[in-house]
């Protein structure tokens, strides 16, 4: 897991407004009609993201919440309802398939709850390697690394770093096996 924390408050007025330009961008991307997702697809997400890929398609809907902390690589597939909490860069390699309803997550917040109140969180970056399949509804918390090659299961809880070629699984997510 990454070691360095950034502390945030949530709350910031400048961040709330990088928060509503992505709502706006995203509201286009899905409420766009079916006909026209493909342009939509083209146009859109660029602009939401620091950087897209060729080759990459995102199924809607798809939720973040700044966009411009994101990198997806080439030739990725991300399915639909994938929620990006991005207050922390989020890093996809390339050849990465992610199924439905994964989340993945950057911000903690403190157990003090004067510090809940008053915004403030911390935030780590989470970075998947290249060639990564990411089975339904997993959850990839902050500070997380997926190694290269690597298969996570369905329904995982990603709390720690996977290696490289590793089969992981489970609540919390461990490697059960070597794919090499």
């Amino acid at each position: 897991m990454t070691e360095n924390n950034i502390f945030l408050k949530g709350n910031d007025e400048e961040l709330l407004a990088l928060k509503e330009k992505a709502a706006e961008i995203l509201f286009k991307i899905n409420h766009s009609p079916p006909k026209e997702r493909l342009k939509i697809h083209k146009e859109q997400f660029p602009q939401l993201f620091k950087k897209m890929g060729q080759n990459t398609w995102i199924e809607l809907p798809f939720h973040c919440d700044y966009g411009q902390n994101i990198e997806i690589k080439d030739h990725c597939y991300i399915n639909h309802h994938c929620s990006i909490g991005d207050g922390g860069k989020v890093t996809i390699g390339n050849y990465v398939i992610i199924g439905p309803y994964v989340g993945f997550y950057t911000a903690q917040h403190p157990l003090d709850p004067q510090k809940r109140l008053e915004g403030w969180q911390t935030v780590q970056d989470i970075q998947i390697g290249n060639n990564v399949w990411i089975g339904a509804n997993c959850t990839i918390l902050s500070g997380v690394k997926i190694g290269d090659n690597s298969v996570i299961g369905a329904g995982s809880v990603v709390t720690h770093d996977i290696p490289p070629d590793s089969l992981a699984y489970g609540v919390p997510c461990r490697v059960q096996k070597s794919l090499l």
